[in-house]
């Protein structure tokens, strides 16, 4: 299960998540207007969201309250240990690099 708390993607941020090279999509697509949280339900106060695509990664909104960013972050390089039968999808983390918390391979166990 994940946190889920949303964010309102503010414009200026979403126009920052197009200037970083390496998309794999149309960058003329729109980005989503808001975000939910992507980790596992926590008590920690920051979050983040996926804004993009990119070649090994995507480019993230994470915010703390009123302070938001947005930076290109690789994915995590765990999967799960025993990849038999298991779809790709479900074997790989799809959090960014250093994540807190679970991986989203944990979730599909």
């Amino acid at each position: 299960m994940t946190c889920g708390t949303r964010l309102d993607v503010p414009e200026g941020m979403r126009a920052a998540a197009l200037d970083v090279a390496g998309g794999v999509s149309d960058d003329a697509a729109p980005l989503p207007g808001s975000v939910a949280c992507e980790l596992g339900k926590h008590d920690h106060r920051e979050h983040i969201g996926r804004l993009r695509e990119l070649f090994g990664g995507a480019v993230w909104v994470m915010w703390e309250g009123e302070d938001i960013t947005v930076r290109p972050l690789a994915y995590c390089e765990s999967s799960r240990p025993s990849q038999d039968g298991i779809s790709l999808s479900d074997a790989l983390c799809w959090l960014p690099d250093s994540h807190r918390g679970g991986h989203t391979w944990e979730r599909c166990a």
